[in-house]
């Protein structure tokens, strides 16, 4: 006879037993300082994901790259392998350590960035512009996330065409920078690169696109920009809806096309009922979900239910999927029975899941999802019995996992506090040219602290720390979207710990002007559209190393015309600068 057995014949009561871990006290390893430095870092990644002519700072910064850029013929290569295209498909971010641009991954990463400001601004602070210079009045995950935003209205060229992927196979043949990458052949990465495009499915993906730009639309400072972000989440939202259920399949990753859509679509249509206020969008984003119960899996690219039950509960508080299931009790359940419970179970109260690749990425995922519950229990959208005290302390022991509480004892989050020891697969971190061999790869040092989650352990106290083979790409991969739930996860509690005062971020002025060609051999007209200021405005052609080579005055009535011709080859910054602000355009000279 057993124990247990023992005491039920004795009449005795039999005690539960204990956690592995207790989420129910929690005390914080770092200080507020600390989580402030790690949100700022994982949002700064971004920026070294940055593809085209946007500022790349992992570029920028390198003294061994020539040119600050890459990928400048994007849209100009083969279009689903036939003739080439005429497209502008330059920015936008890069997909992991390599330099292909994958919508289903891309879109994922906006939206999860664009959620966690919609939520928490308070954790977002504006400390520089677009290329990484002093304050410009917009918070900076926008202008972290507006690289994408502006890359997604170049991905529909009309109303009835999705482009869902960027890049070859080829791109994983060498191990160089994006810069160098981008001069290579195009079987090994170079342009102009294949283009991917559909017209028959990808509405998924497409309904990403919908709901970062709808995001964007409500809350970029620029009025000129929301409204045009408005108008592409329309276009992007009517292509989801027509063409909802399949997804485009990628030509190397992310291929299976009957991945559930309902997720995707029920999400963009909230957002685009918070958007305009058309109820038609709240009635589908219910519909959407009928007879589902689908959030199985912590937030991830293919797993976005979550999202849409938090937007349609402050909706609707008694929103249901027509089974008599509340899409609260879903939430709930989410973040009890399976996210705590399945962390309580390990000793260091760290979630393994199904899925071994990207653990760090899986367990933020499902302490943002967490998180989620927790504020709408605090807005006081919807009551509870659960200890929600549980989640924030889950959501706390997650970070803190990452950032080096943990059984190595170093951070996962790369950079973080100088520490290195662990290593993160990525070509412009590293910032070599070389294309080394795999042990050189695995032994030398990195460049940069680049902000970037590590993919994880595979177990407790399992984590391979080399950039190839072995599990290389399942721990030591990072990216996108392996970054983006990471600031998702943290944003709560940088919000509580050291909350910006958003009510002092001014807006930009009212004032725009359209620059163009983005690559020209002899001319840059400076157009103004919306002229918001008083005196004149002057465009200032500013070289790489800061010196001011052309300047002319603007008129408000007709477009400025300059002669760049005998400029050297080379990136440009076109700055127009006027009474109240200042605007900056980059360009090419070939």
């Amino acid at each position: 006879m057993n124990i247990k057995s023992l005491l039920i014949t004795l009449g005795l009561a039999v005690p539960s037993i204990a956690s592995a871990y207790d989420y129910s006290n929690y005390s914080p390893a770092f200080s507020a300082n600390d989580y402030r430095e790690a949100l700022n870092m994982g949002l700064k990644f971004f920026g070294g994901q940055r593809c085209g002519n946007t500022h790349n700072w992992m570029l920028h910064d390198n003294k061994s790259v020539s040119d600050n850029y890459c990928h400048i013929k994007d849209g100009k290569g083969k279009v689903n392998g036939g003739a080439n295209g005429d497209y502008d498909l330059t920015g936008g971010w890069h997909d992991c350590g390599d330099h292909i641009k994958v919508g289903t991954t891309m879109g994922y990463a906006a939206v999860s960035l664009l959620v966690a400001y919609d939520i928490w601004p308070e954790a977002f602070q504006d400390n520089y512009d677009g290329e990484y210079g002093g304050k410009n009045g917009i918070a900076d995950v926008l202008d972290e996330v507006k690289i994408a935003t502006d890359y997604f209205m170049k991905c529909f060229p009309d109303a009835n065409s999705f482009v869902y992927y960027v890049g070859f196979e080829g791109d994983h043949n060498m191990w160089v920078t994006s810069s160098t990458q981008s001069k290579q052949t195009v079987e090994n990465g170079g342009d102009p690169r294949p283009v991917w495009i559909t017209s028959e499915n990808g509405g998924p993906q497409a309904a990403n696109y919908a709901t970062a730009l709808a995001l964007m639309a409500m809350h970029y400072p620029d009025a000129e920009y929301r409204e045009q972000c408005a108008k592409y989440a329309k276009i992007a939202y009517a292509y989801a809806e027509a063409h909802k259920f399949k997804h485009a399949s990628i030509p190397i990753f992310y291929s299976n096309p009957n991945e559930e859509w309902t997720d995707e679509l029920s999400l963009a249509s909230i957002m685009m009922y918070n958007l305009t206020g058309d109820e038609s969008y709240k009635k589908n984003a219910v519909l959407f979900l009928q007879n589902k119960w689908e959030s199985n899996s912590p937030l991830a690219w293919d797993t976005m239910a979550d999202f849409a039950y938090y937007y349609i509960i402050k909706a609707n508080p008694n929103a249901g999927n027509g089974q008599g299931g509340y899409f609260k009790d879903f939430l709930m359940k989410n973040a009890f029975s399976l996210h705590i419970s399945t962390a309580e179970k390990d000793s260091n109260g760290f979630p393994y899941y199904q899925s071994k690749w990207g653990t760090n990425k899986l367990a933020c995922g499902g302490a943002a999802a967490a998180s989620l519950y927790k504020k709408l229990v605090d807005d006081g959208v919807i009551t509870t019995t659960e200890n929600v005290i549980k989640i924030e302390n889950f959501d706390n022991r997650i970070i803190d996992y990452v950032l080096g509480k943990n059984e190595f004892n170093h951070t996962f989050l790369h950079g973080f506090k100088d520490d290195m020891t662990f290593r993160i697969h990525h070509r412009n971190a590293m910032g070599r040219n070389d294309n080394p061999v795999q042990n050189v790869k695995n032994t030398c040092d990195f460049m940069f602290a680049s902000g970037g989650l590590i993919g994880g352990p595979s177990g407790t106290g399992q984590f391979s720390n080399i950039i190839e083979g072995g599990a290389s790409y399942t721990e030591t991969e990072g990216g996108c979207d392996y970054n983006a739930p990471f600031v998702l996860a943290i944003a709560p509690l940088v919000a509580k710990m050291d909350p910006v005062d958003i009510t002092e971020t001014p807006l930009v002025e009212k004032t725009s002007f359209h620059v163009y060609p983005s690559e020209t051999d002899d001319y840059i007209v400076v157009e103004p559209l919306v002229v918001n200021y008083q005196g004149k405005a002057v465009a200032n052609v500013v070289s790489a190393n800061g010196s001011v080579v052309l300047s002319a005055q603007i008129d408000d009535a007709n477009p400025l015309v300059m002669n760049v011709s005998g400029l050297s080859r080379g990136v440009y910054v076109l700055n127009v600068d006027f009474n109240g602000g200042s605007k900056s355009y980059k360009f090419i000279k070939k």
